[in-house]
């Protein structure tokens, strides 16, 4: 998957207008990442997804449709949340060494996207993770929700925490975020199952 968007990215960056699109909008997993400005100026940092409702681990995974991973650097979460119609599934983790972590879930499929980030594109670096490959963006962006009709949710925006890594499997696509080294994020990464 990763492969074949590196194969396109390098036929974009080959031609003017390829690099005119690049230079704004790249795509992973779900996640639309925009190297502009966000739509909202100061977002809070954390702002409900819409129909955000709190459950249990057990729950949550009978009402979602794909497999909803732990990582076992992390343990149980405190609080998981549900929301978005079913779409995403965040396990929020409270007392750990890096204060607050995040980590969002969705379904895997490439070709809908879940969330928007805005921010600034040297920030972004490749990183191998969980035998495949992912994204590593340092620093706070702002996250926008992308309703199942394609429309951004401007009240869920919100400001992120901290650093992000982003990752895909075959049916799970994830977003890890908090306080966190790359390497600490890619080995809590490492151990999501």
């Amino acid at each position: 998957m990763l492969v074949a968007a590196a194969a396109i990215l390098a036929l974009l960056i080959a031609t003017p207008q390829g690099r005119a699109v690049i230079s704004h909008v790249f795509r992973l997993v779900g996640i639309e990442i925009r190297r502009q400005p966000g739509p909202v100026r100061s977002p809070p940092t954390s702002a409900p997804l819409p129909g955000q409702r709190g459950t249990s681990l057990a729950q949550a995974r009978r009402q979602v449709t794909f497999p909803i991973l732990v990582p076992a650097a992390l343990g149980k979460p405190d609080e998981v949340l549900v929301s978005g119609g079913d779409r995403v599934v965040s396990l929020i983790y409270r007392r750990t060494p890096y204060g607050t972590v995040r980590l969002d879930e969705f379904s895997g499929h490439t070709d809908r996207v879940i969330f928007e980030k805005f921010g600034h594109a040297g920030k972004m670096r490749d990183v191998a993770v969980h035998g495949g490959e992912g994204l590593w963006i340092k620093g706070p962006q702002e996250l926008i929700y992308i309703t199942p009709k394609g429309r951004p949710a401007y009240a869920s925006a919100r400001l992120t925490t901290g650093n992000t890594l982003i990752w895909g499997t075959y049916r799970v696509a994830v977003r890890l975020e908090g306080n966190l080294s790359e390497t600490t994020a890619v080995a809590i990464a490492d151990s999501a199952r």
